[in-house]
Formats: structure tokens, sequence, C-alpha cells
């Protein structure tokens, strides 16, 4: 049988409805993206003239062009998980990746703009006729699916079970007297005993074995519910058989002769119960129509909802294309192979003279043209295609800098006093330039004093615009054509791969290979066209000038790759005998929130600006741009080596520690003093095993629980036996040592921070961030969310009142309440005890400590103190001081107008 050919390994479906659709609405996108970009484009050449004026006006143009590029990344995601296409994948990462850093640097902006770390722009919204939900970043699919490759998962999962068997080990070896059971030694059919049998079967059990799963592991409740239901029911079964029985016993020995009824007596009592019971049923069915009706209209969410949820059922459709992917792209790695070997046979040869010719004819240009040979490019800079895309010296050039090098001749002297001469002036300019720009910020400040001489905002020229602008260019001129094409003819250009393209990258390549092999044989050449070239003005009498070489380029340092090999795994052995690894499963929709919607209209406000604590959606927002996509697991997204999350206990800080984690499918490597320097010999050397740790299985999050013991200023007694200032100056030598490349971020929390040295304690973290209190609209999202899923809670539950009162509690306390009374026992017991907010009141009280607003305010103002934006801050109170004094006075002057109008 004749072997398959690549044409039968990879067919495009006869219909491709599902894939022109995403097509088409990748079309779509694109416009957009283009419109959205030229748009900014132009405005921010216009802004270079002229500035926004008023303070809602700045906020309102930023925040519009924000607000836009957050749907753009989340649609262009959307559209990348749905392709199909191999070749297309490249550019649209590319996109996103531009789109993320332009983001990010709009958010940066309008920090400064509203003066607060989190941004508002209802404004722009109200103009685009968009939500707040509509802009929130969405965790891509892919995530967490493609963070880590499956062979250093398994590594992983065999590190634990090693762990856990070198542990087992170690205690049999401290308690050698325990009784180990013997086993009977039968001899097999093979002649092996059974006991060996058994002992290599529990290796392999012990093997399989995992670490303990952290304390936000999302169990299987389902199983633990079906149990405990599985458990009354039959009690319930063998309560009514044996009340059955009981009854017949009762009729058959102890019961009284009944006299039956007459049968009008009867008739009359089965007319009644028709009539009460028919009165029932039509009350309940139109009870339960409302309810249907309300589920459908999203006024109630779904108490039982069925198999088809939105984010599962995407997920799965997200699989497939990833797995149609995967299919294509084994396809793709062998027609690649076949025609590049292919290529190799009838082009390379071509492709050598081709250029050997090129590079020959480039050395006659010059040696007729400019009387010498070229200098050849170095091989750092890529060789003679620097000559191809126009980036060498040319002739004309080259002559005017020996003509200026002619007519003014100097020496050493003169060439080192002009250089100095030069770095003195350009000191000089620096220094000046400083002065003006700081004279004009102050003027500008003075300005800003008065409403009537406010010059206005001046936005910031963007370095990611001009980027943009290219990349979209670039696209148009590389699928503009192939997008043009109808689907229904040209099914390649939406699905698998184009052969064309193929072929051009693959000629693009050898190219590349074929030049750099000819420039090593042409190097030589020019050596002796150069000798011979020597001779010829040897032999005429004249001295071969010299010619002043071309400056040699860096080289580029290339990181070393890190070799996993077994002395890399016996180095970090001892952090997995710590137990301080875990892989959290925490999902970011685990957190519940709701949003501030009255922030944006107090941060504009002139000239009173508020700034009210933000709502714990706008915190897990934050949390997702600065944790999750600060990890380096986002191109494009601001990496974040160290984040801190600052709070008063019980707050829910760890967990939210667990959350980003659970959402980058990441290790957490737990380096709390409790659990790493008071129980191990080295901490220095453990720290630096953590790291290599770290970047051997990440995506990673290193976890340090109250960071201020380790920069404490003074050590409590029963704080010795940690041992945590050990750990001061190597664990800020760890978070320098992060590098961009590695998806890695150390994240800590503080709930004690005025007992530490607060400099270098916040000099370790790109971002301190405040862990808000619980507000009324997050608590009854919260409850009422958890309580319409359950079927035995009363519909009419008062929700709002417990949210009223569990208001400033932290979260940490509240979710331990609420699963600590709505246990399955609990559950099941609902329809004989009725439900009450008191037993959710007594635990939230003894669980959690609520702050009253002096006490949380301390924390509000150590986060104000280390806030990058604190003098913008103290200066724009003193800027709202004076307006106020302004606007006093133009009130009155108005109303003394009016007056003697009147």
């Amino acid at each position: 049988m004749a072997a398959p050919t690549i044409k039968s390994l990879l067919k495009i479906p006869l219909r491709l409805n599902v894939q022109k659709d995403a097509h088409n609405k990748w079309l779509q996108i694109v416009e957009m993206a283009q419109a959205t970009v030229k748009d900014e484009d132009e405005f921010q050449r216009t802004s270079a003239k002229e500035r926004l004026q008023g303070r809602a006006l700045p906020p309102q143009v930023l925040g519009r062009y924000y607000a836009r590029y957050c749907d753009l990344i989340n649609k262009m995601y959307d559209a990348y998980l749905n392709s199909v296409h191999l070749q297309r994948s490249p550019y649209i990462l590319e996109i996103i990746s531009l789109l993320m850093k332009r983001m990010y640097e709009l958010r940066n902006e309008l920090v400064h703009v509203l003066v607060n770390d989190y941004i508002y722009v209802d404004a722009a919204l109200q103009q685009l006729r968009m939500t707040p939900f509509d802009i929130e970043i969405v965790l891509p699919y892919h995530f967490p699916l493609e963070s880590r490759e499956e062979d250093m998962e398994s590594l992983l999962q065999k590190m634990w079970a090693a762990a856990i068997k070198r542990k087992k080990r170690k205690e049999e070896e401290v308690n050698p007297l325990l009784p180990i059971p013997k086993e009977p030694k039968t001899i097999s059919q093979h002649g092996t005993l059974l006991s060996q049998v058994n002992l290599a079967a529990k290796e392999d059990v012990v093997e399989e074995e995992t670490p303990e799963p952290s304390v936000h592991t999302i169990e299987n409740k389902d199983l633990i519910n079906a149990t405990i239901i599985q458990k009354h029911e039959r009690y319930r079964q063998w309560f009514a058989e044996q009340f059955r029985a009981n009854c017949i016993r009762r009729r058959t020995y102890f019961a009284t002769v009944v006299v039956e009824p007459s049968p009008e007596l009867k008739y009359k009592a089965a007319k009644l119960i028709q009539r009460v019971y028919r009165e029932y049923m039509k009350i309940k069915r139109k009870r339960i129509m409302d309810t249907k009706r309300n589920i459908l209209l999203g006024l109630v969410p779904d108490p039982c909802p069925g198999r088809l949820d939105f984010h599962e059922e995407n997920n799965k459709i997200y699989q497939k294309r990833r797995e149609t992917r995967l299919k294509i792209q084994k396809t793709f790695l062998i027609e690649e192979e076949r025609e590049n070997a292919r290529l190799i046979l009838f082009k390379k040869d071509n492709q050598i003279s081709d250029i050997t010719d090129q590079v020959q004819e480039w050395f006659k240009e010059w040696y007729y043209g400019y009387g010498f040979f070229p200098e050849y490019p170095y091989e750092l800079e890529g060789g003679t295609i620097l000559v191809i895309r126009g980036q060498y010296i040319t002739i004309e050039e080259k002559q005017k800098e020996d003509a200026i090098q002619a007519k003014q001749p100097k020496d050493k002297e003169q060439i080192k006093a002009e250089k100095a001469r030069a770095k003195q002036e350009a000191k000089i300019k620096a220094e000046q330039a400083r002065i003006a720009k700081q004279k004009e910020a102050l003027d500008e400040y003075k300005a800003k004093m008065n409403p009537l001489t406010d010059p206005g905002y001046r936005v910031e020229r963007s370095e990611v615009v001009p980027e943009l602008v290219n990349v979209m260019r670039e696209y148009r001129s590389a699928w503009s054509i192939y997008d043009m094409l109808p689907s229904a003819e040209c099914g390649e250009t939406i699905y698998g791969y184009m052969k064309p393209l193929l072929t051009e990258a693959l000629m693009s390549q050898l190219h590349i290979d074929c030049r750099k092999y000819v420039d090593e044989l042409m190097r030589l050449d020019l050596k002796l066209l150069i000798e011979a070239h020597q001779k010829l003005y040897k032999s005429i009498g004249k001295k071969f000038p010299k010619i002043k070489p071309r400056p040699k380029p860096k080289k580029i340092p290339v990181s070393k790759p890190l070799i996993v090999d077994q002395k890399l795994l016996n180095n970090i052995e001892e952090i997995f005998d710590l137990g301080i690894i875990s892989k959290p499963t925490a999902k970011l929709s685990d957190v519940f929130g709701d949003m501030n919607y009255a922030a944006y209209d107090y941060n504009i406000r002139d000239p009173d600006p508020k700034f009210p604590p933000p709502g714990y959606a706008d915190f897990k927002q934050r949390i997702m741009l600065s944790c999750i996509l600060g990890c380096g697991i986002q191109p494009g997204a601001t990496k974040n080596n160290g984040v801190m999350l600052l709070g008063p206990v019980g707050n829910g800080k760890s967990f939210l520690v667990d959350v980003v984690a659970g959402e980058l499918n990441a290790v957490k490597i737990d380096i709390t003093p409790e659990v790493f320097s008071a129980v191990s010999a080295r901490p220095a050397k453990a720290l630096a095993q953590v790291l290599l740790a770290a970047r051997v299985f990440q995506p990673a999050v290193i976890y340090m629980r109250n960071i201020e013991r380790v920069f404490a200023k003074k050590v409590l007694p029963e704080d010795k036996y940690l041992k945590a200032a050990t750990l001061k100056p190597i664990l800020v030598k760890m978070v320098k040592q992060i590098s961009e490349k590695d998806k890695i971020i150390f994240i800590a929390t503080c709930s004690n921070p005025f007992e530490a040295n607060r400099g270098p304690m916040v000099s370790c973290f790109n971002e301190v961030i405040l862990v808000p209190r619980t507000d009324y609209g997050s608590l009854f999202k919260f409850f009422y969310d958890k309580f319409q899923r359950e079927i035995s809670v009363p519909r009419d539950f008062p929700i709002s009142s417990l949210a009223q009162l569990c208001r400033g509690y932290g979260f940490g306390a509240i979710i331990k309440a609420y699963d600590q009374v709505m246990c399955a026992e609990r559950i099941v017991s609902m329809n004989v005890t009725p439900l009450s907010p008191g037993e959710f009141l007594d635990k939230v009280f003894d669980a959690g400590v609520l702050l009253d607003d002096d006490d949380y305010q301390q924390y509000v103002n150590f986060y104000l103190d280390n806030s990058p934006i604190k003098k913008e801050r103290e200066e724009y109170n003193v800027i709202n001081m004076y307006r106020a004094e302004h606007y006093k006075k133009m009130a009155k002057l108005e109303m003394e107008a009016k007056k003697k109008k009147g």
C-alpha cells in the first residue's frame, strides 16, 4: 500500500462556515484597529500644538482611547484563539502585544492625570456606549495551557513524588521500631515472590502521590455532597419502611374497630381534596412559570444550571481549535522539511552564485567609484545584508567624510580638546534644559492655581503609536490581497497554511544562510584584493593610504540557557523536601466585587476632588494587570518583579496570591519565615535554590506572608526563632535577579507595616497595592450569587441586611464563615431548620476583626506616603486650595454684578 501524501494528511473541510465567520469577524476587528490607530496618530499630532482645557476633558479623551484599546485586545485574542491559520497567527500576536503596550501607556498617563492609582473613564464609556465590564481585560484561555510544557509538568510531579518518598524513608529511619506488616512469601508462576511484587506496587503508588494541596485548592464538593445525600436518603427510606411496618403492627394488634364512613361523606371528602389540590397545583405551576421567566430574563440566576456553561463551552471550542492547530502544525512541519530539502537541492547553488556576483559587483562599484575597496561589514551586523537594506555607507557619503577630514587636519590633542569641549557644552546644555524645564513646570504649576490662567493638559507623546502604525501597514501589505479573496474558493487563506508563503519564508532563510557562507569566502577574497591593490601602489612608488576602520559593533549579550539535568535537580531537592511548593487552583472568578460607579464624578470635581476607595471589582482588575499579566507571561505588559499586598489581618491577601498562581497555572513557592528560614539550616543557599526552582518550573509565584517581620525595626523575643532578619539582604538581591524574560513574580503580604523600616521594604517592590475594605455592593453580590445557587435557601432571604452588617470585615473572614455555616449537613437539614442571618453573623464576628475608619486610615496613609504619585498628590491639593479661593472670589463678583443690575 502506498504511503499517504501530504495532501491527504491535511484536507480543507467542505463546510467552513465557522472558519468563515471567524475570518469575517477578524476582518472587522482589523478595520476597527486601523481606524483607532489612525485616529490616535492624528490626535497625537494635533495635541502637540494644542492643549486639552478643563479638568474633565483630558480623562475623557484619553479614556476613550483606553477603552477602545481594551476592547480591541479582548476581541483580537478571541480572534486569535479561533484562528486556525498558522501563518496569520504571528501577525495577530504582534498586533496584540503592541496594543497591550499602548494600553499600559495610556493607563499610566491616566493615573497621573487623575492623580489616582485607580482610573475611571465613565464619560468615555458613555460616549462609546459601553459598560465598565466591556473594558475588563479577559485572561486569554491559552495562557494556562501553554504556560508550561508537558515534560516539565511531569517532571514537577516526579519531584513531588520523590520528596514524599524521601520523607517517608526518613520517618522510617527515625522510628525503626514501628511494626512492619509481613507479606506472605508465596511463589508465583514465574518464580517471583509476591511480597516483592506487592512492594514494587507500593513503590509505584508512592511515586504517583502528589503533595498536599494548597489551602485554596478547589476540592470536589460534588462528591462530598453526593455522599451526604446518599446517607440521608438511605436513612429516609429505612425510616419510611420502619414507619409503615409500625403502622401495620398497630392496626393489626392495637387499633380499635373503626366504623367505615358513609359513601356521601367519602364523596364530599374526595371533592374537597380534589378542589384544594387543583388550586395548589395551579399556584405551583404559576410560580414555576414566573421563576423560569425571571431566569430567562436574567433577573434571577438559575439555581439548577444545566450542563451548558458559557465559559466551559467556550473553552471547549478553543480547545478544539487548539487541537486543530496542532494537527495542522504537524503537517506543516512535514511539508516545511520536504520543501526545504527541495529548495536546497535546486536553489542553493543558484543563490550562492547570485550572491557572489552581487558582492563582486559591489567591490567593483567601490573600486571604480571611490578608488579603494570597501571595508567588509562585520558578522555581528549581518554581513552584506546591510548593503541590501541600504544601511551601509554609500560612496557619496564616504567622499563627503573624506573631504571634511581633508579640510580640517587635526592632531590627537586637538581632537581630545574638541571632545572635552563638546562634552562640557553638552553638559551645560543639559543643565540649561533642566533648569528651563524646571522653570516651565513651576510656571505651569502656578498658572494652574487660577482657573482663568490654567494652560490645560499637554498630552504625552506616545512611543508605541508609530510602531502600531508600522505594524498595521506591514499587515496590510502582507495580507490585504489574501483578505480580499473569496473564502468559498480560496479556503486555504483562512484554514491551515499557504504553500507560496511557506516557500517565500524558506527562500528568505535560505538566502540568509547562503549569504553567511558567501560572506566568509568573500572576506578572504577581499583580503587578496587589498593586498594586490597595495602591491600596485608599491609598484608605482606611492604609499598606500591608511583607511580608518569602521567601529566594531558590540556583542549582544546572550543569556545562557538553563540546562535541566540531574545535577540541577539534586540542587533543588531541598526546596521540595521543605514542602513549600504547591499548585493552587483558585481562579479570579472566585473573587466577587462591585465597582465604584461614583468615583469618576468625585475625581474630576473642580476645585474639590475626592478620592473614594475603589470597589472590589476595580481592585480585581488591577490584580489582573499588575500581577497576572505583570508576571511576564504576556509580551507587551509591564513587567513587575515584586508586588506587595497591603491590608489588615483577615482581608483575603493570601487568597489573592493563590488566585494569581491559579490563573497562571503557576507553582507557588512559600518562603514565609515559619516554613522557610525557621527550618532551613542555610537560608541564603535555600533562597538561591528557590529562584532556581522558580526558573525551572516557571511560571512561578514566590510568596511571603507578613514581610514586615523581615524588615522589622525591633525583633520580638517570640519571633527570634524565625531568623527572618537573615533574609533581608538576600531577599533584595533575589528580586533584582529576576530578569525580564522570567515568568516569575514575587508577591508578599503586609499586615503591620508600621513596625518595619518602610524605605528598604518598599524598595523591593515595583508596586504596593492596598487591599480595599469590603463594601456593601461587593458583599451583596457575593451573598446573592452564593445563596441563589442553593435551592434550599429562600428566595427572599435578607441578603441586603446581612451585607450591610458584614461591611468592613475582610473577605477572608467572610468566606471562612460562609464555608463553616453552609456545610453539606446544614444544606441537607435546611428544609427542617430554616437558615437565619444570625448564623453567619456569629461566625463573622468571631473570625474577623472590624477596623474603624481611623485604624484603616493608617493603612491608607502608609500607602499614600509610599506611592509614586505622592508628590503629585501634594501639589494637586495645593492647586485645589488656591482654585477654591479663586472660585469664591468669582462667585462673589457675580453676586455683586447681579445686585447692581437688580
